[in-house]
């Protein structure tokens, strides 16, 4: 167990990882926040740095798992990035925009609300049970403590849900690549005329 004291959680970062899980609820915040470009950029940014910030953290109170910590944040940050960015360039209004002919999973995750949430929720929930687990294991359940257990239960939907961002960065990266061959094809065309 850690010496810094259990209510002494930062201040951003809960509120970042608690906003988080309550955007994904709250359909009110998709009409006010996420029906824009600036409030999908201030969505991601706000998700990129609250997990940044507790992936830190969660490497300073569990040094022997900081390299799965750290790959864990650089997937989240770097396919995320890739993919707003490409779906700026694409013109679409939001990230969450899935055309029928990309990827079908990222369909399904984007268009199916209780997945969605189910994939959040747990993904959140498994970062949540670790930090709490560092400072209290919780009552005993099945002769594991609750966190212990809550993170075990969490852990394979933190892994799908790393998945599903590499997923983000490969249909990124393909669609970007498409930009960028339509870009040059349509300057070759220019430059002929």
């Amino acid at each position: 167990m850690g010496n810094a004291h259990p209510r002494r959680i930062d201040s951003l970062e809960e509120s970042l990882t608690v906003k988080s899980l309550l955007i994904r609820v709250n359909e009110l915040h998709y009409y006010l926040l996420l029906g824009t470009k600036f409030g999908g950029m201030l969505d991601q940014l706000t998700d990129r740095a609250g997990t940044a910030g507790l992936m830190m953290t969660l490497a300073t109170f569990y040094p022997e798992y900081t390299f799965w910590l750290q790959v864990s944040m650089v997937i989240d940050i770097t396919c995320h990035w890739i993919y707003l960015h490409t779906t700026i360039l694409q013109g679409k209004t939001s990230h969450k925009f899935i055309d029928m002919s990309e990827n079908p999973i990222m369909h399904v995750y984007y268009t199916n609300k209780t997945v969605l949430f189910f994939m959040c929720a747990g993904n959140e929930a498994f970062y949540a049970a670790l930090y709490v687990m560092y400072f209290y294991t919780g009552p005993t359940v099945f002769g594991i403590g609750l966190f212990k257990l809550i993170a075990l239960i969490s852990f394979p939907i933190a892994v799908i849900k790393a998945a599903i961002s590499v997923i983000h960065g490969i249909v990124a990266s393909m669609n970007l690549a498409t930009i960028d061959v339509n870009e040059r094809a349509a300057l070759a065309n220019k430059q002929k005329n």
